[in-house]
């Protein structure tokens, strides 16, 4: 609402994004972000460009330039897959190879760049999906835990039979 009546009036200073994902109860992030989750049911989760390609996150950038100052992003990588849409005016891009950050002034040190083209940066490891070691923990500790309730109801069940071949009730 006001934010975009703002936009619409011209004023040229605004941005808008979305970015830390809500956590969902059963753990993971959500999807999407407010405020893009309020248009949730108007958007395409999976959009037909992306074709078979599953999104890990929805995000949204939202900005205005005055066409005569224009505006600049300064160098970054992103760690998710952009598909950048310009609505009005036009946009220069330069993308470097993920190979190139090695010899690239970047805020920490590289540590490796994976065949997919993440970035890890020392103090900061991630698997090529982006999980962290904690992540990978969790999930280890999730799946133990399921295996762990598998295994009690089998012996209880292997005990009552026991118990039964047994006479014993």
């Amino acid at each position: 609402g006001a934010l975009a009546a703002r936009r619409g009036g011209g004023e040229p200073r605004l941005y808008l994004t979305t970015q830390e994902l809500p956590l969902l109860s059963g753990g993971g992030e959500a999807l999407l972000a407010p405020p893009l989750s309020a248009l949730r049911e108007k958007l395409p989760l999976r959009p037909r460009l992306a074709g078979s390609l599953c999104p890990q996150s929805l995000n949204l950038w939202y900005g205005r330039t005055d066409l005569r100052e224009g505006t600049t992003s300064g160098l970054h990588h992103d760690h998710h897959d952009n598909l950048y849409c310009l609505l009005r005016g036009r946009k220069r891009l330069r993308l470097y190879a993920p190979s190139d950050a090695p010899r690239m002034r970047t805020h920490g040190r590289v540590r490796r760049v994976h065949p997919n083209g993440r970035i890890n940066y020392t103090g900061d490891p991630t698997a090529a999906d982006g999980r962290t070691a904690h992540d990978v923990l969790r999930w280890r500790l999730r799946r133990a835990r399921r295996a762990r309730r598998r295994a009690e109801v089998a012996l209880e069940a292997a005990e009552s039979e026991a118990r039964r071949a047994a006479g014993g009730g």
